[in-house]
């Protein structure tokens, strides 16, 4: 038997660093997003233990089977008392690597419920094995109830949220640079900080313009090391249908780059316009 899940692609809508930790790593408070653009994700118990990924992204990933995500979070799941049937777990990878979209974490996220689904988990175990999220990645727990959220505190403290603004369409494009998320922290100079930084309410639905107004305190760093996604942006903000955009950015440590509109065609129409060819610009709808 099967289980499926798909692993959307998290589109960070801002991205604010408030400081760096004793432990070396940094507080945050992030706004979100997730696509209809995804891995897909599927375990089954009638075929051989082990992991295979094939799709456009596999090549990098299969390089190193053993030091995959999947299988350290199998790892994890075993080491924590659970008691799953052997399976098989194959990864149809969609989504760049280090790209910024949070596909790896995805790909655990939807691995986990798919984990809950075949053990026909009670609550109280299903909460007990998404509570590891948190020590496998940062971005795990928000990528578990994938919609519009926001994460604090080193990225695992997350909260559902609400935006105004309905039927939202998301153009990606990617340059096809690998950028490491450490690499980008590493190069964060503390002058980028958000130091007087005023929360999101915990409460209330809020509007789009405000969320973007936020920014993205990892684009400075970025662009030093990645110069294409300046000039990637420039393109969005200067295309032929910016004046029907929401707004434009870069989706957490890059290179990935998006542009919001509410018309599903100018999201379209900008990706016809990238100068990078699908699977590297793609759009689809938000939520």
């Amino acid at each position: 038997m099967d289980w499926t899940s798909p692993a959307p692609a998290k589109v960070n809508l801002s991205l604010n660093v408030t400081g760096r930790r004793a432990d070396g790593y940094h507080d945050l408070i992030s706004f979100a997003a997730f696509t209809s653009y995804a891995d897909q994700l599927t375990i089954s118990d009638d075929r051989p233990t082990g992991l295979t990924i094939s799709g456009p992204f596999a090549a990098e990933l299969q390089k190193n089977l053993q030091d995959n995500l999947i299988n350290k979070t199998r790892n994890a799941v075993l080491a924590a008392g659970f008691e799953p049937k052997p399976h098989h777990i194959h990864l149809e990878k969609y989504i760049p690597i280090s790209s910024g979209l949070g596909g790896g974490s995805s790909d655990v996220a939807a691995y986990l419920r798919c984990l809950s689904n075949m053990m026909e988990l009670s609550l109280s175990e299903k909460q007990r094995l998404f509570s590891l999220a948190g020590d496998i990645g940062a971005d795990v727990p928000v990528c578990l109830r994938p919609g519009y959220q926001i994460m604090q505190g080193d990225g695992t403290d997350v909260r559902p949220a609400k935006i105004k603004e309905k039927h939202l369409h998301c153009a990606l494009a990617n340059p096809g640079t690998p950028i490491l998320t450490a690499t980008i922290f590493s190069a964060l100079h503390p002058e980028n900080y958000s130091s007087n930084f005023i929360s999101l309410p915990k409460q209330g639905t809020l509007q789009l313009k405000d969320v973007l107004a936020l920014g993205n305190d990892l684009y400075e760093p970025a662009i030093r090391i990645c110069p294409q996604i300046a000039t990637l942006i420039h393109r969005m903000e200067n295309s032929s249908v910016a004046d029907r955009l929401l707004g434009v950015g870069m989706s957490g440590s890059g290179a990935s780059c998006f542009a919001l509109s509410t018309s599903r065609d100018i999201a379209s129409q900008l990706c016809l316009q990238s100068p990078y060819p699908k699977p590297a610009a793609i759009y689809n709808a938000l939520r």
